[in-house]
């Protein structure tokens, strides 16, 4: 079989217009025109924080991506928070732009140039990763240093385990959740690769760097907390759902795996935490496939049973890596099933969708003796359909609505001046901005401080709070509220994913005569933010019950 080898100065033209392609996908996507305001607003106040020279630790967040932001931050110098939302929004962008290449080099583990291309491209034009990084986030470097991580993984020399992780240990660095990545990398180390006199001596290397690495974080984290692993969720993860940890978080309520072993039953923690577990992450990873892994994920699943142009050590370590990953994961999806906690298995995914694509060019239209340049025109339409239907998902994705976010911050500003006493969490995004507004608008953000997260007094100057309840229904919310002093349920005209009963009641207001309307958005000129506001009146309540 002719296979013609792709010259170097072809792919390096091939992957800049497939860069240029993804990065119209990502500015499509990007609004420059709203500031950050959830936790991107989070990981940019504490890259200003460092500037300023304080590198604490926050309680809930990594600090890798806000140190990696910094240097960037240190050479602007205004007044205006939306210019530093931007240049993070544009470092996010840049830093998923360039992790194409590095797919490549992965890519050429398993593949020869035409295909690693195609595997490039592949990932550059999923809408979901092009989405994500236009929010400032933390996931295109995360993503970055993971794959980083598994490029060394991937060498014949036991040596770059040491490489691999140090990488690892800054996956750590910047995500809390990123230390599954050295325990997947370590074990698929083990499982797969040859066994030879200098195997376990790197790997005692790389422990150490690895150790080395972290080891700044640990002690800072040990100076101001007394624990080097310390986290607000420590503690909170065994909750029944999300509505339950946020509870569990707010009123510092904590338990330990024995202890709901002991409450709930062993059956029941399996089955909560590990069986729904592996259940969410399959179903966020079926819908993270869209417009066009999905097609292809499954047929790369069947053929890499029976790889024959790929290394089967290569194989074996991105089953081990996925199946790995999955099962390390399997806890946190259970209780919080969010997309972010997955994307990093994307690229992994993309490697086995490129098989059946090769199986086809080279196998398959060899039959109907096809040329080499046939064969190329043909990979040339496939990239082009996934194109077409990268595109036209991206003009379906839930782009940002300048119209809604100006009026979430209009929403925000009213009830932090207006509301007193505590509402219900709310995840319809109505209050999005109302963190911005006490961080930026009401105070100087230039001097932050990243103790501002843990101290009481600053995050109480406001009356108005959003708290966690854990509750099934309406009923046990408010008999659950009222021990938590809630006082106000925002309800959207969208029903949301967490407490839909709540939503439930835009409609149906009359229903409800112990709920007191106390603000309507129609009322208020809003055009695209539909909610409602309601203030308890627990009497009435009790006294319905009766």
């Amino acid at each position: 079989m002719n296979k013609e080898i792709m010259s170097s100065k072809k792919v390096l033209v091939c992957l800049i217009i497939v860069s240029i392609t993804s990065l119209g996908f990502k500015l499509y996507l990007t609004d420059f025109s709203t500031p950050l305001h959830s936790d991107n607003l989070a990981y940019a106040l504490n890259a200003i924080a460092h500037t300023n020279g304080d590198f604490s630790q926050p309680p809930h967040r990594a600090i890798g991506w806000s140190l990696f932001l910094s240097p960037f931050f240190s050479f602007v110098d205004s007044d205006n928070f939306l210019d530093y939302s931007n240049l993070a929004r544009s470092i996010s962008i840049a830093v998923s732009t360039s992790t194409i290449f590095l797919i490549y080099g992965i890519g050429r583990k398993f593949f020869d140039k035409r295909y690693a291309v195609v595997a490039a491209s592949l990932f550059a034009f999923l809408p979901h990763l092009n989405h994500n990084s236009t929010l400032g986030l933390s996931e295109p470097l995360f993503i970055l240093v993971v794959l980083g991580s598994f490029y060394f993984l991937l060498n014949t020399k036991s040596k770059y385990i040491v490489i691999s992780l140090i990488l690892a240990g800054l996956a750590y660095w910047i995500r809390l959740n990123g230390i599954v990545i050295f325990f997947i990398i370590s074990i698929t180390y083990l499982l797969t690769f040859k066994k030879t006199q200098t195997f376990l001596r790197n790997y005692g290397i790389a422990l150490f760097f690895f150790i080395l690495v972290l080891s700044p974080m640990l002690i800072q984290k040990n100076e101001q907390y007394g624990d080097p692993f310390h986290s607000s969720y420590q503690g909170t993860l065994f909750s029944e759902n999300y509505e339950e940890l946020i509870s569990n978080i707010d009123t510092n309520t904590q338990t330990s795996a024995s202890e709901y072993i002991e409450n709930a039953g062993f059956v029941n923690f399996i089955n909560n935490f590990i069986f729904n577990g592996i259940v969410n992450s399959l179903g966020i990873l079926s819908q993270l496939s869209f417009p066009y892994l999905f097609i292809l994920i499954p047929f790369g699943i069947l053929f890499s049973f029976r790889a024959f142009d790929q290394k089967s050590q290569y194989i074996k370590a991105n089953w081990i890596f996925i199946l790995s990953s999955i099962f390390s994961m399997c806890l946190i999806i259970s209780v919080v099933p969010e997309k972010r906690f997955l994307f990093f298995l994307l690229p992994f995914l993309i490697l086995f969708s490129v098989i059946p694509i090769q199986r086809v060019t080279e196998y398959g239209l060899s039959t109907f003796s096809f040329s080499r340049k046939q064969k190329d025109i043909f990979l040339i339409g496939v990239l082009i359909l996934a194109i077409i239907l990268s595109g036209l998902f991206t003009l379906r994705y839930d782009k940002i609505d300048p119209v809604l976010e100006h009026e979430k911050m209009d929403f925000a500003n009213f009830a932090l001046e207006n509301l007193q006493g505590n509402a219900l969490r709310d995840f319809g995004g109505a209050t999005d901005y109302t963190a911005y507004h006490v961080l930026v608008n009401y105070n100087n953000f230039k001097d932050f401080k990243i103790d501002y997260w843990n101290d009481k007094n600053e995050r109480n100057k406001f009356a108005f709070h959003e708290i966690g309840v854990s509750a099934e229904n309406l009923d046990e919310l408010i008999v659950n509220g009222d021990k938590q002093e809630l006082k106000y349920l925002i309800s959207n005209e969208n029903e949301t994913f967490y407490y839909p009963f709540v939503d439930s009641i835009y409609d149906n207001e009359t229903n409800y005569p112990f709920l007191v309307k106390i603000f309507d958005s129609d009322n208020s000129g809003y055009t695209k933010l539909k909610i409602k506001i309601f203030e308890i009146d627990y009497d009435k309540f009790y006294e319905l019950k009766r």
